[in-house]
């Protein structure tokens, strides 16, 4: 699998022909395993939500996309992250496959199965990749923590914001994701 990665071939395209159950529609490649979670409603509503207000705030050079390709090369890792702000000229490309370096902010939406990786092996891949935003939203806790300001591999920024209070992101342009509507898992 490495030497795949090596070239970039994107492995996850393969996933079709493997005959996945229906309801995992999310695949994602993690040091080097297959990792599937099964969509919820929370999820989906979430990233239509910052879609929405990314559409809005969004410089006019810069654009987003969901769940593309992302191989990060020598990692043995292969991310679609849940919205991607990039250029926007890359983005008119009708891409399926996203380079690191063109990713501006990264926004993750965790569900109970990929909570450890989005909170640790991928917060750590993209500090690595110097993607200078990567924001992570929880229904579940009822909370985004912003990881910003890469640095020698780790983000240098930890906030974790409740929801009802603006994320606000620096780098490299202003944005703000209002959470007060973002919906949240109603178990307690």
């Amino acid at each position: 699998m490495a030497a795949i990665l090596e070239q970039a071939v994107p492995i996850l395209f393969e996933f079709e022909e493997l005959g996945l159950p229906e309801r995992f529609k999310k695949a994602e490649i993690i040091g080097g395993n297959a990792i599937m979670s099964p969509l919820r409603a929370a999820h989906g509503q979430t990233i239509f939500q910052l879609q929405t207000q990314l559409a809005a705030q969004l410089p006019a050079e810069y654009w987003f996309v969901y769940d593309i390709a992302t191989p990060f090369v020598l990692e043995q890792h292969e991310y679609c992250p849940d919205v991607s702000v990039i250029p926007k000229a890359e983005a008119e490309r009708n891409i399926s496959i996203c380079k690191p370096e063109w990713i501006e902010v990264v926004f993750e939406v965790i569900s109970p199965s990929t909570r450890l990786f989005d909170y640790g092996i991928k917060s750590e891949v993209y500090a690595r990749a110097a993607i200078p935003e990567y924001v992570i939203f929880d229904p579940y806790s009822r909370e985004a923590t912003r990881l910003a300001r890469p640095d020698a591999g780790r983000y240098t920024l930890r906030e974790v914001i409740d929801y009802g209070k603006p994320v606000r992101i620096e780098e490299p342009f202003p944005l703000v994701i209002e959470t007060a509507d973002l919906p949240v898992d109603p178990r307690d």
